[in-house]
C-alpha cells in the first residue's frame, strides 16, 4: 500500500502541485514569491556553506512563522550547547521565510525546495547535516526517505496530535504510521499526544514527552517587551487597553459591535488592533468599519510619540512585534478563532493578560489549557465580547487575579527547548 502511495505522490501528486503552484502565481503574490525565491535556494545554500567550518551542521525544517517562534528558542540553545556548529532554517510558505530575513541566530535561512527525489538528495548533500528537527507537522516523503537513507538522525519536535476523523480511513492511518515511522524520536507537547501517538500506532520511533517550545520563546520575549512598547505608553494614557491580536476580518466584525456598546456605556478602553495581515484593503476595511461606529483610529506607521491620547484605535501596520504589544493590554483577544482557528494565545498570557479568542480553538492545545486554569474565555459572539469586557473593565483585582494565573501557567510549563537538544545531543554521542 505504502509503495503505491510513494508512486503515485511522485508520478501524480507532486507534478500536479507544482503546475498548480506556478498556476497560482499569475494571481497570487504570496505564491509568486514563493517560486522566485526557490529558484535560487541551492544556489545561495551553496553559497552559505562555504562559509561553514568544521563543527556539527543542524537543519530545522518549519513550514511558517507560527513554527518559527517554536524553533528560535532550539536555534539559540543549539549554538549555546554546541558554540561551533551550523544551524540552516528552512521554510515551506513564502509568509515565513519573507519576514524573518533580520534573524542572526541562524547561519543560513532559505526555502525547502519541491519535494522530488533529486531536489531532496541535492538539498541534503549539501548541507550534510548531522541531525535534522521538524518543527510540528511539515513532512515531506522524499525529503524523510533520503534522510533515513543516509542515517541521518530525524527529530519530530513539538508534536502534537489529536484524534482525527480521517485516521479512520485506511489508506490514511497507513501513509500517517508511514511518514511518523520516517523519524528517530517524537518529541511531544503533552502526554495526551503521546497516548493518540501510541493509540495510533504511528510508526516505529521512540515517543517522548518534552513539552512546548512555546512556552520558552513566549517567556523569553516577554522579558524584552517593554522596550518596544515603553514609547507608545504616551498614547494609552491611564487608560485601560485592549489589545487585539492576529485579527481577521471575520474577529474585527464581532469585536467592534462589542466595543460600540461599550462606547454608549462610557466604559471604552484604548483599542490596539493587530491585524493578521495587515494589507491595505484589510486596514481600510477596519478603519471604515470603526469610524462608522465612532471611533478616531490611527495607523502606527502615522503616530507622533510625543503626543498623548491620538484617537480610540491604534491600528498597527507592521509584523513581528505583536507579542511585545500585549504588554500594552489589560485584556486581550487572540484573532483567527472567529476564521481558520485561534493564533497563539500564550504570548498575551505570558505578560499577565486574561486571554479572549472565539470558538475555533481546538487547533489550540494551550488554549485549552488556558480555559481549564480559568484564564482563557471562549466568546462565541458579540455579545460575550461585551458581557466579559464589561466585566473585567470594571473589575481590576480580578483581571490582576486571573492574570497571575496566566502567567504561572506559562512559567510552570517552560524547559522544552533543553529537553529537546539535550535528545540531539544524545543522538550525536551514540553516532560519533
Amino acid at each position: 500500500m505504502i509503495r503505491v502511495f510513494i508512486i503515485i505522490y511522485n508520478v501524480l501528486v507532486l507534478p500536479i502541485l507544482d503546475i498548480v503552484t506556478r498556476l497560482l502565481t499569475l494571481t497570487n503574490e504570496k505564491m509568486r514569491i514563493g517560486v522566485v525565491g526557490r529558484k535560487r535556494v541551492f544556489l545561495e545554500l551553496e553559497e552559505a556553506v562555504r562559509g561553514f567550518g568544521s563543527g556539527p551542521r543542524f537543519w530545522i525544517h518549519n513550514s511558517s512563522m507560527g513554527e518559527f517562534e517554536q524553533a528560535k528558542p532550539i536555534v539559540v540553545k543549539l549554538k549555546e550547547q554546541f558554540p561551533d556548529c551550523h544551524v540552516i532554517v528552512s521554510f515551506f510558505s513564502p509568509s515565513g521565510l519573507a519576514h524573518v530575513h533580520d534573524y542572526i541566530d541562524a547561519d543560513h535561512l532559505c526555502y525547502l525546495p519541491l519535494d522530488t527525489r533529486r531536489n531532496a538528495t541535492r538539498f541534503i548533500e549539501t548541507i550534510q547535516p548531522d541531525a535534522v528537527i521538524v518543527i510540528r507537522h511539515d513532512f515531506w516523503p522524499n525529503f524523510l526517505k533520503a534522510l533515513n537513507h543516509r542515517k541521518i538522525p530525524l527529530l519530530l519536535a513539538n508534536c502534537s496530535i489529536r484524534h482525527q476523523g480521517h485516521l479512520k480511513w485506511r489508506i490514511i492511518l497507513e501513509v500517517n504510521r508511514y511518514l511518523y515511522g520516517s523519524f528517530d524520536e517524537v518529541l511531544t507537547i503533552s502526554q495526551e499526544a503521546a497516548d493518540l501517538f501510541h493509540h495510533y500506532r504511528l510508526g516505529d520511533g521512540k515517543v517522548t514527552v518534552v513539552g512546548d517550545t512555546r512556552y520558552d520563546q513566549v517567556v523569553r520575549r516577554s522579558h524584552t517587551a517593554e522596550e518596544l512598547v515603553s514609547p507608545l505608553r504616551t498614547l494609552k494614557g491611564a487608560r485601560l487597553g485592549f489589545v487585539m491580536g492576529s485579527t481577521w476580518p471575520s474577529d474585527e466584525s464581532v469585536l467592534i459591535e462589542a466595543l460600540c456598546r461599550l462606547k454608549e456605556d462610557n466604559l471604552l478602553p484604548w483599542l490596539v488592533f493587530v491585524p493578521h495581515e495587515p494589507t491595505e484593503e484589510h486596514l481600510s476595511l477596519l478603519e471604515t468599519e470603526l469610524e462608522t461606529c465612532g471611533f478616531h483610529s490611527q495607523r502606527l506607521s502615522k503616530i507622533q510619540l510625543n503626543q498623548e491620547h491620538q484617537g480610540d484605535a491604534l491600528l498597527v501596520d507592521r509584523i513581528g512585534i505583536l507579542a511585545s504589544l500585549y504588554a500594552l493590554g489589560d485584556v486581550t483577544f487572540v484573532g483567527g478563532g472567529f476564521g481558520p482557528g485561534v493564533h497563539n494565545v500564550l504570548e498575551p498570557a505570558a505578560l499577565g493578560n486574561v486571554v479572549l479568542y472565539g470558538p475555533r480553538s481546538t487547533n489550540s492545545y494551550e488554549a485549552g489549557q488556558l480555559a481549564k486554569r480559568g484564564v482563557g474565555f471562549v466568546v462565541n459572539n458579540s455579545d460575550d465580547v461585551y458581557n466579559l469586557l464589561h466585566d473585567f473593565l470594571q473589575d481590576e483585582e480580578k483581571r490582576t487575579s486571573l492574570g497571575k494565573h496566566a502567567m504561572d501557567l506559562v512559567a510552570q510549563n517552560v524547559g522544552a527547548t533543553d529537553r529537546i537538544v539535550s535528545h540531539v545531543q544524545s543522538w550525536m554521542t551514540s553516532h560519533d
